[in-house]
């Protein structure tokens, strides 16, 4: 009989817990001796992870919103739910279901700037009957030419929404004037009849540039801004269409990963986008939404051509009930704990507070051979396990900070030591064995960890020093406010909103009231609104003074510059939270007398500049030198993460979960999409 391997899954982000996942499947102990991960600190989620603070509220590591094309997400979060089966085994839970955890959120809009001033430009896309992550869904029925005839037909749905807000303009002195939004709907139902008439791929080409033509003359583009976006738009998509062709990324058995050497920008004006595309909402909004900027550098756009234009496809014409899903709590409660809950009682072991330092390979370089790492804390006496979840409001949730009541007295324990890891304070050494402690390996640590963990196979092999050279990541920067008033009393009429592409380096923001409910505030200090704000931030890594010093200077930094935004460039959202002397601090729970830095203390602000929680940039050139899961080049080594080459190759949730699936799929010897869903790849 063969002897059943034990497993080290080192890092408990969303692609560590959906490789348990997939691994940990019923049963799974005929194969296995033990699963265990190991996780750094007292939380899982990595960059997905959230906590609780004073008075119960939600801390985020950032802004987390689905997307409804997230497919592999969705089906892993809704069997997870049907496991735990909160209605019988934990009925006294808020959050019972997956349509609970996540609901619709289809209002969105994109910063515009016309003769020098912002607008809102508002959106939203009709939700439909069809739910992400239904059993039995592939996700990969849409083909290019569907893309091309979609991106047409969302000129009509442009058309329509343009119809709505200004039927009275026309474009004509005639005594039968034509509305110039009727000239789009025209242009765009041509087109979109050619392309289903089409009967090749080559066809394409020669349908395109004729049914729009003309619409550049009779718009008044540069005195309406409605003008301008209706052009640029249809700029944009016939540019990408024509792209599609051209490139033949129609037949290239690469497909879309054919342009990834390419910057996004430059591929659409290369094609025959208008150069103003380059500043149109719809871009800067695409490439805030994905960090796209080296070294947190808004001069220095930069986003892989292909992976935008799969991203945008799937995004727009894929999505599932509504183009945005939002988390009713925090996604540390609604996620990443009813995922913890799962596995445990599917067996799954926990070790929080170790941090991986160094991964080492076996006298012939064939396999790994120890791992070493840093106990940061002993469990109290008569303790085998770390239970990392209290309750708020009956809801399991992450605390914002280790739970001492489980853990050896110990000075200086705090939530900054357990994230930064100082082996000065470590408790001990550990040193894992391959054959006594473990068999195989999956590394889903963050990809700002692999280079400092990895040190001896980066050295070893060539594809891992290109890996590590040419793939890059980018610090961000984000803050949650709690405010007294409701946006309405603000001046902000549409609840629930996403919005981007505004002013650097806080370009996102986002309406949360749906969170509100499940934080426990006093009476006397009760929010009405929740908003979350966003950004790239300049932090290069290494850093250039100690762990903890560093995170000091980069937060006062990103408090000063989240003060002037507020003060000059919020009322854009909410002008009734400014006055003439900026912004109305006396707003905010919490935050009692105090104003400036001292009251935006008193809020949320996550900076995040350590190498775990860079984000994974997708720049051109660097597809290429991504390894697959299972392309570590080591016998017992599987890698998972959404820097890996999982088809996707974003940094997002979806990515990651696949990724998850795909290293699970490698460790078990199946096929590397066996269950994975998704048009991600030819």
């Amino acid at each position: 009989m063969r002897r059943r391997e034990k497993v080290a899954i080192l890092g408990g982000g969303m692609a560590g817990l959906s490789a348990a996942w997939r691994l940990s499947e019923p049963g799974w102990q005929d194969r296995f001796d033990s699963i265990t991960v190991y996780q750094r600190g007292w939380r899982l989620g990595g960059k997905a992870a959230s906590s609780r603070g004073p008075h119960g509220r939600i801390e985020e590591h950032g802004l987390h919103v689905w997307l409804g094309s997230y497919e592999n997400a969705f089906a892993l979060l809704r069997e997870c739910y049907l496991e735990i089966d909160r209605a019988a085994t934990d009925p006294a839970a808020p959050v019972r279901t997956w349509d609970q955890a996540l609901i619709p959120a289809d209002a969105l809009g994109m910063a515009d700037r016309w003769d020098g001033q912002w607008s809102i430009w508002p959106g939203k896309f009709t939700r439909n009957a069809q739910l992400p992550g239904e059993p039995g869904a592939s996700g990969r029925e849409l083909t290019v030419i569907d893309l091309a005839r979609r991106a047409l037909e969302l000129v009509l749905d442009f058309a329509d929404s343009l119809d709505a807000a200004a039927p009275e303009l026309v474009l004509s002195v005639s005594p039968l004037p034509v509305r110039w939004v009727d000239l789009v709907r025209r242009g765009a139902l041509a087109a979109s009849k050619a392309l289903a008439e089409a009967t090749a791929p080559a066809d394409i080409g020669r349908l395109l540039d004729t049914p729009l033509a003309g619409l550049r003359d009779v718009l008044d583009y540069e005195r309406r801004p409605e003008h301008r976006r209706t052009w640029l738009l249809s700029s944009l998509l016939l540019a990408t269409a024509r792209g599609l062709v051209a490139d033949n990324l129609v037949t290239d058995p690469r497909g879309f990963r054919a342009i990834n050497d390419q910057e996004y920008g430059q591929w659409l004006v290369r094609h025959g986008a208008h150069p103003d595309v380059l500043d149109f909402a719809l871009i800067r909004g695409m490439y805030d939404m994905v960090f796209g900027y080296v070294d947190g550098d808004f001069d220095r756009p930069s986003l892989a051509a292909g992976t935008a234009v799969l991203l945008t496809g799937i995004a727009l014409f894929q999505y599932k009930g509504a183009f945005f899903w939002k988390m009713t709590a925090g996604m540390g409660d609604v996620v990443i704990a009813p995922m913890y809950q799962a596995l445990r009682r599917r067996g799954v072991r926990f070790e929080f507070f170790h941090r991986v330092d160094a991964l080492h390979l076996d006298d012939r370089r064939l396999a790994i051979e120890s791992i070493s790492m840093g106990r940061q804390a002993r469990l109290a006496a008569g303790l085998e396990d770390y239970d990392p979840l209290i309750r708020i409001g009956g809801l399991p949730v992450f605390p914002d900070a280790p739970r001492s009541d489980q853990l050896e007295p110990r000075a200086g324990l705090t939530g900054l030591e357990c994230h930064f890891g100082d082996d000065r304070r470590d408790v001990e050494r550990r040193v894992l064995r391959c054959g006594r402690d473990f068999d195989r390996v999956v590394l889903a640590a963050s990809l700002g960890m692999v280079e400092l963990v990895c040190a001896e196979l980066i050295a070893d092999r060539p594809e891992w020093r290109e890996m590590s050279a040419h793939l890059r990541t980018v610090a961000t920067q984000s803050f949650q406010l709690w405010i007294r008033s409701t946006e309405d009393e603000l001046g902000w009429a549409r609840p629930g909103v996403t919005t981007s592409g505004y002013v650097a380096p806080f370009d996102t923001w986002a309406s949360m009231p749906q969170t509100l409910w499940a934080e426990q505030w006093p009476a006397e200090d009760r929010p009405r609104t929740a908003a979350y704000f966003c950004g790239v931030l300049a932090a290069p890594w290494p850093a250039d003074a100690g762990p903890a010093e560093y995170l000091r200077r980069c937060r006062r930094r990103v408090t000063s510059t989240a003060v002037e935004y507020l003060d000059r460039h919020v009322g854009l959202y909410l002008p009734g939270a400014v006055t003439e002397g900026g912004f109305a601090w006396q707003l905010l729970c919490g935050a009692g007398d105090a104003t400036g830095a001292a009251a935006l203390a008193t809020q949320h602000i996550s900076v995040n500049v350590d190498p775990s929680d860079r984000y994974v940039q997708s720049v051109p050139g660097s597809d290429e030198y991504r390894l697959r899961g299972d392309e570590s080049g080591y016998d017992n080594l599987v890698l998972a993460g959404d820097w890996t080459d999982s088809g996707l190759n974003a940094g997002c949730i979806e990515a990651a979960v696949m990724s998850g699936l795909q290293a699970a799929n490698a460790l078990l010897g199946r096929p590397r999409f066996h269950r994975v869903r998704g048009f991600y790849l030819p």
